[in-house]
């Protein structure tokens, strides 16, 4: 069975909707990364939410702004983080997992800096919870698909100072 005409209004409207909200949400942290060094990152996810990079998994919000406070304590750096393509598979009412791509530009030191190309393209897989009007995220898993062997991320790919 089809739904056509009117029953299928309020599915799109909502479908829609959901879209707008998360994407915003998306774009808000990596807004905070790019423009604030992550301060509120951890504040994007769940109390016991989990962060993780490539072989490095971070638990919890406590862990999660010590990610972002080791970047920070790196120095001055330029990122921009382009998230595309963002494609939602409804878990729940409360729950959305929602997959985007990322294009990351990002250099140590003050702004302007040189033209670069992306130094990561990946995937990133967000499960997100609804909590109190709020969506919030409960794991967020960054996948690597491409970058060079050599090049060096501002938070950690290994298990050093994370869990595997």
């Amino acid at each position: 069975m089809t739904l056509e005409g009117p029953e299928i209004a309020p599915v799109r409207a909502r479908r829609a909707l959901l879209q707008a909200e998360l994407s915003a949400v998306i774009a808000a942290l990596w807004f905070d990364i790019d423009h604030n060094g992550g301060t509120a990152a951890a504040d994007f996810f769940v109390p016991d939410g989990l962060l993780r990079f490539a072989d490095a998994e971070f638990h919890g919000r406590a862990e999660i702004a010590a990610v972002y406070a080791a970047r920070r304590s790196r120095g001055a750096r330029v990122s921009r983080h382009l998230a595309a393509n963002v494609h939602l598979r409804e878990l729940a009412p409360t729950r959305v997992q929602a997959t985007s791509v990322v294009l990351l530009f990002a250099q140590d030191g003050m702004p302007p800096r040189p033209t670069t190309s992306p130094v990561l393209i990946g995937d990133v897989v967000d499960q997100f919870i609804l909590v109190n009007d709020e969506w919030r995220i409960a794991s967020r898993w960054l996948q690597n698909m491409f970058i060079e062997p050599d090049t060096e991320l501002a938070v950690p790919q290994t298990p050093q100072g994370g869990r595997k």
